[in-house]
């Protein structure tokens, strides 16, 4: 489930007491920024360069910024699973690039191939790392606005407590009136009947005596 949270209250700090990936108490809190996505356009400018990309990308792209993100020991955990696996696959292929030049002679045919093999190892060492971030592991991203965060695959613990936060959730008490006197409250005589040619009795005001008009 996605649930969405006002922009303006997570930096705030009104966010649930558990993760939003597993629902359980929260063991750290801690600065997250959460990104919106790059539009699909922008990517045509790699065409032109990687500067002209990242130079684009970075303007259009939202960000918010979370004070008090929370994370649980499982979230914990998965971040160092992928924080391994991405610097294990970048290392490598540093390792094999390096060991592939050392052993293959520059004429072989086959070491374009190997090269191309290792790089793309190499990027995939730096995507997996990259999701290790704090923003990443709570699966979430802003809007195109900018307004709303929202969070992909929520628990429901969480979507229960974002619910709560919400202004308005929680009913107030309210009290059913009663006729009969209660403690400590001033108790006045019992209304007189009102003459039926007047129609239905109407009430005195406090302090009124008997008979008389409201001024």
């Amino acid at each position: 489930m996605t649930v969405d949270l006002p922009a303006q209250a997570v930096t705030a700090g009104a966010v649930p007491e558990v993760c939003a990936r597993h629902g359980q108490p929260a063991t750290r809190r801690g600065k997250t920024v959460f990104r919106s996505y790059t539009p699909k356009w922008v990517y045509v400018l790699l065409l032109f360069g990687v500067l002209p990309f990242a130079i684009v990308a970075a303007v259009l792209q939202k960000r918010v910024k979370a004070p008090t993100w929370p994370f649980c020991a499982d979230c914990g955990r998965l971040r160092t699973r992928r924080l391994l696996i991405g610097v294990g696959l970048v290392v490598l292929a540093v390792v094999g690039a390096v060991a592939l030049s050392a052993l293959l002679p520059p004429s072989d045919s086959t070491a374009g191939p190997i090269v191309l093999v290792f790089v793309l190892l190499l990027i995939a060492g730096l995507g997996v790392a990259s999701t290790a971030a704090n923003g990443p592991i709570a699966s979430g991203y802003v809007s195109r606005d900018g307004s709303i965060l929202h969070l992909r695959r929520a628990h429901d613990r969480f979507a229960e407590q974002v619910a709560a936060l919400r202004p308005g959730s929680v009913p107030q008490p309210h009290q059913p009136y009663t006729p009969y006197p209660q403690a400590g409250r001033p108790q006045y005589p019992p209304y007189p009947a009102a003459a039926p040619q007047y129609g239905p009795a109407t009430p005195a005001w406090p302090g009124q005596g008997q008979g008389d008009q409201p001024r």
